[in-house]
C-alpha cells in the first residue's frame, strides 16, 4: 500500500476511483492522508470494495481521479 495525501491521489490517477484506509487528518493542514488500497475505473465495484471492509482497515473513503485534460467548447485536446 502506498501512503499518500488525499489530493495528490486525485491527481496520481486521473479518471479512476481509489479506496483509502487507515485514514488520518492533519488539524493544522486540514488535509487527509491515507493507504491507497485498491485502484479501479468502476465506481460501484470501488463502494462495495469499501464496504466490504467495514472496519477491519481503519476510516475508509473513496476518491474520485481529477482528469486535468485541457478541454475546448467540450472537446478534448490531444498532442499527436
Amino acid at each position: 500500500m502506498e501512503r499518500l495525501w488525499s489530493g495528490d491521489v486525485k491527481i496520481k490517477y486521473p479518471k479512476q476511483w481509489i479506496v483509502m484506509v487507515n485514514l488520518q487528518d492533519d488539524k493544522t493542514t486540514h488535509k487527509t492522508i491515507g493507504d491507497v488500497y485498491f485502484i479501479t475505473s468502476n465506481k460501484d465495484e470501488a463502494y462495495s470494495t469499501a464496504i466490504a471492509l467495514g472496519n477491519s482497515m481503519g476510516k475508509r473513503m473513496i476518491v474520485e481521479g481529477v482528469d486535468d485534460t485541457p478541454q475546448i467548447g467540450g472537446l478534448e485536446l490531444w498532442n499527436l
